[in-house]
């Protein structure tokens, strides 16, 4: 259950002025140092024109509509700020940067990485202090949602249980739970401060009482919320919806279903692979291509057919980093796999095997993010043994995943493994975002250079 909502109010109040201080600091950062900076280029000076200030603003304005200010929401930790900030100014300094250079033909690259460092650093700084007030307000009672539950069923007492014990959501304050008495509720409701309310009564059964609380709540702009019994479904990631005069629910929220969303992350794939595919692609190939031939006899590609998007068979490509075998369209590759080459070792420990798949990226078959595709066998295998399985495949695969970077990469050893990488994979498809592509790809990075002891 997702109790996060949406507030106008805390939106007006801290995310209006954290935005105006925002570009405050960005316009003081870019006049303070064109006071300073000691310009070389003639064309640079270009920025000191009160139109090049135009740009900063326009960048910054873009640059809110794409990462949205939420200091107020709950469970917000200081990593996830600086991230924040940190595509903020990177999409401020952009735009500035392209406006200037396509406009004025002028580049001032110094002038500009010495104002993103210090908008970084400033805002970073800005907005931790400002949450850290928010947070210890927060700690002595103010600025809690203050929530009450009526019902006596298992969902109501699993409501208050969690709302009382689990420290993810502290920032919401019990003040009260009833049963069925609709007298009691209406009175409580009406002298007490109140902005939930979560009902778990049937209304089928009590319809009178249920749509009396509505009301009340309505009046009092109290937030209604049912608590459904959904226990016998597999999965709780809901949304309600309208077909004609019925309600209906949806069991899941894909965001990638969003046309927009769509061609947001397809034309980052074709961008990123195509540049990856004509710069560095050619160099690593034949790198590859001199070391698989001097390891072992057979081609320099591997081709092996994968479960793709909603279950279509494609043709994946990889570097051959294993002797020509018959199992390799059964088996999946072990620690000491004694069919692995002493270079195609090399590969797969550096995940250079994978680039290949830039190819399957470009031709729309994979997606750079994405649940990691299985073999055929393999899917055929797991969608008996693991609930839900098939749900990864709503999404294009990808070279790297959430279940990647947490952990759950290469073999898989139990059924228990594999389930775990289904809800990785699941929980991505739900919670899509650019902003944690972006998280998925810096992480896989940050994994292939530490050394990753699961590349095997």
């Amino acid at each position: 259950m997702n109790l996060k909502t949406f507030n106008i109010k805390e939106f007006l109040y801290f995310s209006v002025p954290a935005m105006l201080v925002d570009l405050a600091i960005h316009i003081g950062i870019f006049e303070w140092l064109l006071t300073v900076f000691p310009f070389t280029d003639p064309q640079d000076y270009i920025l000191l024109r009160p139109r090049s200030l135009y740009f900063l603003v326009i960048g910054f304005i873009i640059s809110m509509v794409i990462v949205p200010i939420r200091l107020y929401e709950r469970g917000y930790n200081w990593k996830a700020v600086i991230v924040r900030v940190f595509f903020q100014c990177l999409i401020t300094i952009g735009v500035l940067a392209a406006s200037i250079n396509v406009l004025f033909h002028s580049f001032a690259g110094h002038f500009l990485f010495y104002e993103g460092v210090l908008s970084v650093a400033a805002i970073s700084i800005w907005h931790l202090v400002f949450r850290a007030v928010i947070l210890a307000a927060r700690r002595q009672g103010r600025n809690k949602i203050h929530v009450v539950i009526v019902g006596e069923n298992e969902n109501a007492r699993r409501l208050e249980s969690m709302l009382r014990d689990n420290k993810e959501y502290a920032d919401y304050k019990l003040v009260a739970t009833f049963g069925e008495d609709q007298q009691a509720i209406d009175e409580y409701l009406q002298h007490n401060k109140v902005h939930q309310l979560y009902c778990s009564l049937n209304p089928a059964l009590k319809t009178d009482t249920v749509n009396n609380i509505i009301r009340t709540c309505e009046n009092l702009f109290i937030e209604f919320f049912y608590v459904p019994n959904m226990d016998g479904y597999l999965h709780r990631s809901m949304t309600f919806g309208e077909l004609g005069p019925l309600t209906v629910v949806k069991l899941r929220e894909e965001p990638l279903a969003n046309p927009l969303n769509a061609a947001v992350k397809r034309s980052f794939d074709i961008i990123a692979s195509l540049l990856f595919l004509i710069t560095l692609y050619p160099i690593i190939w034949c790198f590859v291509a001199i070391g698989t031939t001097l390891s072992s006899p057979g081609p320099i590609l591997f081709k092996q057919k994968r479960t793709g998007y909603k279950g279509r068979p494609f043709t994946m490509y990889k570097f051959r980093s294993m002797r020509v075998n018959a199992d390799a369209d059964k088996l999946q590759a072990t620690a000491d796999d004694p069919r692995k080459t002493k270079f195609g070792d090399f590969l797969r420990r550096t995940s250079i095997d994978e680039l290949p798949q830039f190819i399957n990226v470009l031709k729309g078959d994979m997606s750079i993010i994405g649940p990691r595709p299985h073999m055929e066998l393999h899917t055929e295998m797991y969608t008996k043994l693991v609930d839900e399985y098939l749900v990864r495949h709503m999404v294009k695969p990808g070279l790297t995943g959430w279940a990647q970077v947490n952990g759950c990469r290469g073999e898989t050893k139990t059924t228990e493994a594999m389930a775990a990488r289904v809800r990785y994979d699941i929980w991505y498809i739900e919670h899509w975002s650019v902003a944690l592509d972006f998280k998925i790809f810096f992480k896989t990075i940050a994994q292939v250079l530490g050394g990753d002891k699961q590349a095997y």
